[in-house]
């Protein structure tokens, strides 16, 4: 993956002159992205695809012939940075909206202080499904993990045919383990078994060192009936542990979650998680995508080289959310209102827009639920010839029936 060096501040405002107004100003948007730290693989990716994005709108002609200006700050990897440079964003450069974040800790930091602005933010991809609950201007781009326990547990059951499994908990990571609790919570559910889940490990995010874990799964999973292997982990994890497992003769089909959908995946997995299926939120060849995500992603391909992941393409779906609805007021309100409202009316009609509107310029079709939460669809990919692609779709509809409500465990 290609990296960067450190960066303060990014101003992207790609695209001729001739394309907007003489008089027109850019509209200002700001993201926050690890460019450095522990979380950077992601920030990283964020940044390339909100790079790709604000090109193919300028070059469209910007919003209502509004040149579109995000400007990108670095997080570093630590929520007390985050909550810093939302408020220069918010304050000295004063953003009409904003999005960032990759976990609960920096999402929720950045988060606190758009919402006290009011200003419109929407997480990238932290989706343990609190976030929203911030404030009535916060919202959730990835699907969450309450929404995703339920599909992913659905999915075992129902299509790959499992009914017992392990599970390796990531009890440093909010994410690892809220989602390993909705996973067993819902498979629970679904098979009527009340142990689907008899061998729980534990871990801690950065481990190297799977071993003992791993000893324990060859040990018992005859006994058990431990039919696959469950890693809801961070992207380094899942290959890692599956190169050690396969090293220790175990053999049982791998089951990851959007966590391990970067290219850290098979470039550290190799040939030991070929043929593994994992959710995610995003693929190329998913069905249903609009003229303009499927040109963002060949242009994606073009410049760096590789096809856009779904962390990165959460990134182009926050940046199209802002981009959609500040369109939808300037439609409603004209362009007269627009040059002439405050910054605070523009802030607080963006998000009034977020809120109501169903998204067509996003990766998939979606809209929010009161609370802020995505109602999407959740996408399965395969490890094939050292290449992620394209499995499966699992509609919300399909694993949200009318009248269920997945709410998140307090």
């Amino acid at each position: 993956m290609k990296r960067f060096g450190f960066l303060l501040l990014v101003i992207v405002m790609a695209g001729s002159v001739a394309l907007f107004g003489a008089d027109k100003e850019p509209i200002r948007i700001g993201m926050i992205s690890s460019i450095t730290g522990d979380a950077a693989e992601m920030g990283i990716e964020f940044m390339e695809s909100a790079l790709v994005a604000v090109d193919l709108i300028n070059s469209r002609g910007g919003i209502h012939g509004y040149p579109l200006s995000v400007s990108i700050v670095d997080g570093q990897s630590d929520p007390a940075v985050f909550a810093i440079k939302a408020h220069r964003l918010v304050e000295n450069i004063k953003v009409v909206a904003g999005f960032g974040g990759c976990d609960i800790s920096f999402a929720t930091a950045a988060g606190e202080v758009f919402q006290a602005s009011k200003t419109a933010f929407t997480d990238i991809a932290g989706t343990t499904a609190t976030i929203p609950l911030v404030g009535n201007y916060t919202f959730m781009t990835p699907v969450p993990d309450n929404d995703q326990g339920r599909a992913v547990a659905m999915y075992i059951k129902d299509v790959l045919g499992y009914k017992k499994i392990t599970i390796f908990k990531d009890v440093a990571s909010a994410y690892g383990t809220k989602l390993t609790e909705y996973i067993i919570h819902f498979l629970k559910e679904f098979t009527g078994d009340p142990n689907p889940v008899p061998l729980v490990v534990t871990y801690e995010t950065f481990d190297e060192d799977f071993s003992p874990q791993l000893t324990r799964i060859k040990a018992q999973a005859d006994r058990l009936g431990i039919e696959a292997i469950v890693l809801p982990t961070w992207p380094r994890d899942a290959p890692t542990i599956a190169v050690q497992a396969r090293s220790l003769g175990i053999d049982l089909p791998l089951i990851g979650t959007d966590g391990v959908d970067t290219i850290t995946l098979t470039e550290v997995g190799g040939e030991d998680v070929e043929g593994m299926v994992y959710s995610t939120h995003y693929d190329p060849d998913m069905p249903g995508q609009p003229e303009i995500a499927l040109e963002y992603a060949v242009e994606y391909r073009g410049r760096f080289g590789y096809a856009p992941g779904a962390f990165g393409t959460m990134a182009y779906d926050s940046l199209m959310i802002m981009v959609e609805s500040i369109k939808a007021v300037i439609d409603e309100k004209g362009e007269a209102w627009w040059d002439s409202a405050s910054l605070a009316d523009k802030r607080t009609a963006t998000r009034d827009k977020v809120a109501t509107l169903t998204f067509q310029w996003t990766s998939q079709a979606f809209s929010f639920t009161p609370e802020g939460w995505p109602r999407r669809a959740l996408v399965w990919r395969v490890v094939e010839n050292g290449e992620r692609v394209f499995y499966d779709f699992q509609s919300y509809e399909d694993y949200t029936p009318e009248g269920v409500e997945t709410l998140p465990f307090k």
